[in-house]
């Protein structure tokens, strides 16, 4: 499960790099109106997996492709420019939470989305050490002056069940968090529990391979962090 979910590590730098060029051009976008709205995290605001049907048979997912998912669609929409920070195979507490003052620090975004933490459930990282990240990475936003959005995390396919532990009780350090710090939450966990009451057929990821949301996932997951953004 761990090989799987690494795979998604290729071009981890052109992500970073793509985040900084995607700045420049909203730089310029932003004197006509709009907002710059950074998507923070992993393999899915990345957008592993999408363009891929709900009934398509995709068993392993070996090539991240180009930048999509959420953030290609949010922008699509007109919420403003999105720039796609998504690095796949990530790990908040092993690189996110070092990179994330990077992509923030001394830049133009005016919001951040944030969604990372499946990776750790893998690890199995403790829930204090994932609070302490999230509360640091909420609080580099703050010192900057960005709206921080926090989302939940996507509830695991039952074949990777044993990750749900872990992913249900980051989800609610995430509520929780946002509770303390006045901050918007997109519940992403909360969406798919509704969609997909039996996990194990999922209609929003591709199956089997269960790890990475399909074009339907990643439909349902701008449809809530945009309601998210637009609060």
């Amino acid at each position: 499960m761990r090989n799987r979910l690494m795979l998604m590590t290729v071009g981890v730098s052109a992500v970073v790099g793509l985040a900084r060029v995607d700045c420049a051009r909203a730089q310029d976008a932003k004197a006509g109106g709009q907002g710059h709205i950074l998507a923070f995290g992993d393999s899915i605001t990345y957008g592993v997996g999408d363009g891929e049907n709900p009934g398509d048979y995709v068993d392993e997912i070996t090539d991240a492709g180009e930048p999509r998912g959420y953030p290609l669609r949010l922008s699509a929409s007109g919420a403003g420019v999105v720039s796609n920070a998504g690095n796949p195979g990530e790990e908040l507490l092993r690189g996110g939470m070092q990179r994330f003052p990077d992509v923030v620090v001394g830049t133009d975004v005016d919001m951040v989305v944030f969604m990372e933490g499946v990776n750790d459930a893998v690890q199995r990282a403790e829930a204090t050490e994932y609070r302490t990240a999230v509360q640091r990475v909420i609080n580099v936003a703050r010192a900057e002056g960005k709206t921080i959005v926090l989302s939940t995390l996507p509830p695991p396919t039952a074949i990777h069940g044993s990750l749900a532990p872990y992913t249900n009780l980051y989800s609610s350090i995430v509520r929780d968090l946002a509770v303390l710090n006045d901050a918007t939450v997109a519940d992403v966990e909360q969406k798919f529990l509704t969609a997909c009451p039996d996990m194990t057929t999922c209609s929003l990821y591709n199956l089997p391979e269960g790890l990475h949301p399909n074009t339907a996932g990643y439909d349902a997951i701008t449809e809530v962090i945009k309601a998210a953004v637009g609060k």
